[in-house]
């Protein structure tokens, strides 16, 4: 089955390889480097049971991988894969397996000046069936309340500027998300979407329009082991006028309609979409945008603010919108710590590209996620209302830089709960009804030499299913130190406590573990 599920992921990369093979020309230059880890961790409960079913023993993880990257005026292409092969003392009844595999690709390409453009992306992950299971980092041996969720993104884009009156984009999307999860629908997506946009003749009032149009073919899991086709759709349209009152401060208004077609639950799934508009851009450390509205599930707000001084970076974030699960794996909607961290080096490093591989050998020093204030996601064919707030700020001192991040997002769905019922089964439909989740996390790094860093990150997650009442708190505490040996070979050592739920309204358990690992680049 394991054989099966690699050689799955594996196919989700052969629409991007296509693009790759059709973007770059023979003599573009590649940067490849294998990379190859081995980490060793003991743990007093090494399959995430309660107190009276702990186990101790210990993991040993081999990683092999390899990073592919082209930086260059047309292309931006970053890839990076690891396989990851575990021995554990525990047998794998108790939940643990043999393997697992990540992969995280993104491609930006300019094939036209001022034509055509085209964007991918591939990812494979392991992902969180329920979000009231075990969510510990770190376990990726276990498969409890774990799948694997393979998606990719493929975008080709047409822009045209109509003299000085007007900027046009026209853009194809295709999308794939699936999952080695029975229960969990995979799909093919395709999205068309147009902007129009107004150009320099419009120099007090502008204005831009936009159509879309996506539809969504989904396997359907019935009885007896077959899958039934099902197709899902969506579209909208949107015109906005605004004014431009100052230099830094442009006033709009915006009308449209948004139209969804899925298994509701009453209700209207449709309906016009209006309200107003703000942008301001005091200083070039400084912008803010916000709307307030009104759409057919009712008030609708969005926010998104920046700020930053010489050692600080702020980012605050609102908004409000039809989501799914598959939506979440194919276009993640998340704080980026590269960018936020671009951003605070921006002072210091001019260079981009420069800026960028410091960015990247901070994130991998310090053990910093992808993304910060992050929800938690989890596996689920409905469709939902979700309300998210993030707020994070990153402050930087001579040797010193911490992170702090919270999160507030709640879901309520929209679709039938009938959609989930291969999923969880019909005792756990109403889990995912409507969720609330809050979370904060700390992170401080604290560098001791040129190639030394030590790192204290604390996270918390507090998720409650408003129709349930079941509840799921995570505690998560760990100490880091990185040292560099040279250019190629790097070492950690980590120690771990971490507390949390050991399944759907099961009982607590406790996690204190120690992980000592060696990464080398050839």
């Amino acid at each position: 089955m394991i054989t099966t599920m690699v050689k799955r992921g594996g196919l989700a990369l052969l629409p991007l390889a296509a693009g790759l093979c059709a973007a770059f020309p023979a003599q573009a230059a590649w940067d490849f480097t294998p990379v190859a880890g081995a980490r060793a961790t003991w743990s007093d409960n090494l399959t995430l049971q309660s107190d009276a079913l702990a186990e101790s023993g210990y993991v040993m993880e081999v990683t092999p991988g390899f990073s592919l990257a082209n930086h260059s005026q047309r292309f931006d292409l970053r890839l990076d894969y690891a396989l990851r092969l575990y021995k554990t003392s525990a047998a794998r009844s108790n939940g643990a397996q043999n393997r697992s595999q990540d992969l995280g690709g993104a491609l930006k390409s300019r094939l036209v000046d001022e034509l055509l453009y085209f964007d991918a992306r591939a990812d494979i992950h392991q992902q969180a069936v329920s979000a009231f299971g075990p969510l510990a980092s770190g376990t990726d041996y276990l498969n409890n309340n774990r799948s694997e969720v393979r998606s990719y993104h493929l975008s080709p884009y047409l822009v045209h500027r109509f003299g000085a009156f007007a900027n046009g984009e026209l853009r194809y999307v295709r999308d794939s998300v699936s999952s080695d999860n029975p229960g969990f629908r995979g799909s093919d997506g395709n999205i068309l979407s147009a902007q129009l946009r107004s150009g320099p003749t419009f120099r007090r009032f502008g204005w831009d329009a936009s159509l879309s149009r996506m539809v969504s073919d989904e396997e359907v899991p019935v009885a007896g082991g077959r899958n039934e086709r099902q197709t899902t759709s969506s579209k909208g349209a949107n015109l906005g006028l605004r004014y431009v009152a100052s230099p830094q401060l442009n006033l709009g208004v915006y009308g449209g309609y948004d139209d969804y077609d899925f298994s509701g639950l009453g209700g209207s799934q449709s309906g016009a979409a209006y309200g107003a508009s703000l942008e301001w851009v005091p200083s070039a450390r400084t912008a803010l945008r916000a709307s307030a509205g009104h759409r057919f599930y009712g008030p609708s707000y969005s926010m998104d603010l920046t700020h930053r001084s010489r050692g600080t970076v702020w980012k605050l974030l609102y908004s409000d919108a039809v989501s799914s699960s598959r939506s979440q794996f194919s276009l993640p909607q998340a704080i980026d710590t590269a960018a936020m961290l671009d951003n605070l080096f921006r002072a210091q490093i001019s260079d981009p590209l420069l800026r960028a591989a410091a960015v990247q050998a901070y994130m991998q020093s310090t053990g910093l996620p992808s993304s910060l204030a992050v929800p938690v996601n989890f596996l689920s064919n409905r469709y939902s209302l979700q309300k998210q707030l993030n707020a994070t700020v990153i402050w930087q001192l001579a040797r010193t830089t911490t992170t702090f991040s919270l999160m507030r997002m709640r879901r309520e769905m929209l679709s039938k709960q009938q959609s989930d019922s291969v999923l969880l089964g019909s005792s756990l439909l109403a889990l995912n009804d409507n969720t609330d989740q809050v979370s904060a996390m700390a992170n401080v790094s604290y560098r001791l030499g040129p190639q030394t860093v030590a790192n204290l990150m604390a996270t918390a997650f507090n998720i409650e299913s408003l129709s349930t009442g079941q509840r799921n708190q995570r505690r998560d505490l760990r100490f880091n130190l990185s040292r560099s040996f040279g250019g190629r070979l790097s070492g950690t050592l980590e120690l771990r406590h971490v507390k949390g739920a050991s399944g759907a309204g099961g009982p607590q358990f406790a996690e204190n573990a120690v992980t000592v690992g060696l990464t080398s680049k050839f």
